[in-house]
């Protein structure tokens, strides 16, 4: 079997409702990726993050190793499915723009083989030249090169639309839980910014909230700890690029966010043991990821609050971008 049948047999699994293999399909998937690139991508130099103005773009092992996160995959490949059903039936041609590829363009792969048939044109962009690289040869490894596939080398979060250039759908999967440290919300106010209406963006909406955490003894000697959404404090979507929670200040050129405050009183606090910052996807209509179904939705834990003597807290929360972006926290 070669190369291209071989990943349209595995990759055919994902859409199958039928199937109770996704997990194996999953594993088999990347190692019939890692194949392709000699295993190149196992050596030091692929596990070295590229430090942006923006945030960390991530080294093309660990980009990679996001197969292993079996949620996050098979949900965004559902949830991209969808997307692309919907706007075919609009109109007779795609193009969709993948910030953000890593190695492999792992999440967009399947439906090159999958749509093969109908007018899709694909750009793919990614700022790391070494998974750039990689990318361009798993591409000609695949014979997937008369498939209306384009290469951008470029740092998605200040990437210039051409003239003409105006994707269907843009997807991006550039973040870590509680979107610390990686590119992804400037990756998508860039692209969103020069987008029109009609764009569909995948995710679709990313929400940060403010929880606490605490624990139930369901069994004896058995401690399940359960978590519990008190305010939504930051999102990540079309509808929130044009709030007025989304400062753009254009003498600076700075992106800023305005300050939230959340206020726990005593009646939250008495069972609470932990103070966290929760994280949800929205991938695509219905596809989620909710509270840790993926590594992307773990909470990050913030302060211990389990021997708290005051009547109430206040958390004020910010979101920061910069070379180390992430969700700003001080509690009062």
């Amino acid at each position: 079997m070669n190369l291209k049948k071989e990943l349209l047999h595995i990759t055919s699994k994902f859409f199958d409702e039928t199937s109770n293999s996704s997990s194996s399909s999953l594993k088999d998937y990347k190692q019939l990726l890692f194949r392709i690139s000699n295993e190149a991508i196992n050596h030091e130099e692929h596990q070295n993050n590229v430090q942006l103005e923006n945030g960390v773009a991530i080294g093309t092992l660990w980009a990679a190793n996001c197969l292993d996160d079996l949620e996050r995959t098979l949900k965004f490949i559902k949830g991209i499915d969808i997307a692309i059903q919907e706007k075919i039936y609009q109109k007779d041609s795609l193009h969709i723009l993948y910030a953000g590829t890593g190695p492999f363009a792992s999440l967009i792969l399947p439906f090159i083989l999958k749509y093969a048939d109908l007018n899709i044109t694909y750009s793919l962009l990614e700022i790391n030249p070494l998974s750039f690289e990689t990318l361009k040869s798993t591409i000609k490894k695949l014979d997937l090169e008369n498939h209306n596939i384009n290469f951008i080398n470029q740092d998605a979060t200040k990437y210039k639309f051409p003239k003409n250039f105006s994707p269907d759908i843009i997807l991006s999967e550039t973040m870590q839980r509680a979107l610390d440290s990686e590119q992804q919300v400037s990756v998508f106010y860039n692209l969103m910014k020069q987008s029109n209406s009609n764009t569909v963006f995948v995710p679709e909406k990313i929400t940060l909230a403010i929880g606490t955490s605490s624990y139930k003894n369901d069994e004896p000697n058995i401690q399940q700890k359960y978590y519990r959404e008190h305010h939504k404090v930051f999102e990540v979507s079309k509808k929130a690029l044009n709030s007025s929670e989304w400062l753009f200040e254009k003498n600076s050129n700075n992106l800023n966010f305005i300050e939230k405050r959340t206020v726990l009183r005593e009646k939250e606090l008495s069972t609470a043991s932990e103070i966290v910052v929760m994280t949800e996807i929205t991938i695509y209509k219905n596809e989620k990821l909710m509270i840790n179904e993926s590594g992307l939705t773990v909470p990050k834990y913030i302060q211990d609050v389990s021997n708290n003597e005051k009547g109430f807290l206040t958390i004020k929360s910010r979101y920061i971008i910069g070379s180390n972006p992430k969700l700003e926290l001080k509690i009062i």
